[in-house]
């Protein structure tokens, strides 16, 4: 009996190693930028990256960032109440420092799915306590490079479809 419980017991752990490991390979905020975070704190960060262009219905924002070597824009969606970061889509600069893939997942990990020259990578992070559960997502035409990088809050079924 003793023995069975070791053995279960280590399974244990390592599945919640796996977990924690997941989650710390993986980027869970985009310059500064993460999913709770109060829109003013998530407004102030972005302010000082950029300039606001446009907003939509005050749960959208689209910022230009200016000072900032690797992403050209940020999109940043809020929860119905408009007080807390639910959504971040950024995109890569053109010309600018490029993101590898592996720089923000941990490619061992994710579910790569597209065709030549369309790369997707995605990764589900479940809930753990306090912080909310949330999907990575990265594409783009190169093999190598990133084009786009989101993280979105899992909020339940209805946001895997």
């Amino acid at each position: 009996m003793i023995k069975k419980t070791l053995i279960c017991t280590f399974l244990l752990s390592l599945v919640l190693f796996d977990v924690q490991n997941t989650a710390a390979k993986t980027k869970h905020e985009v310059l500064g930028i993460r999913i709770g975070m109060s829109r003013d704190d998530a407004q102030r960060r972005l302010q000082k990256l950029g300039k606001l262009e446009r907003e939509e219905r005050k749960q959208q924002e689209v910022w230009n960032l200016t000072d900032e070597p690797h992403y050209a824009y940020i999109i940043i969606g809020f929860n119905r109440e408009n007080t807390e970061v639910r959504f971040i889509t950024a995109k890569a600069r053109e010309n600018g420092k490029r993101v590898r893939y592996s720089d923000v997942l941990d490619l061992k990990k994710v579910e790569q799915t597209g065709a030549t020259n369309n790369y997707k990578y995605v990764l589900e992070v479940p809930a753990r306590g306090k912080t909310a559960g949330y999907i990575v997502t990265a594409r783009g035409q190169n093999p190598d490079y990133l084009t786009y990088f989101s993280i979105k809050k899992l909020e339940g079924k209805e946001e895997m479809d």
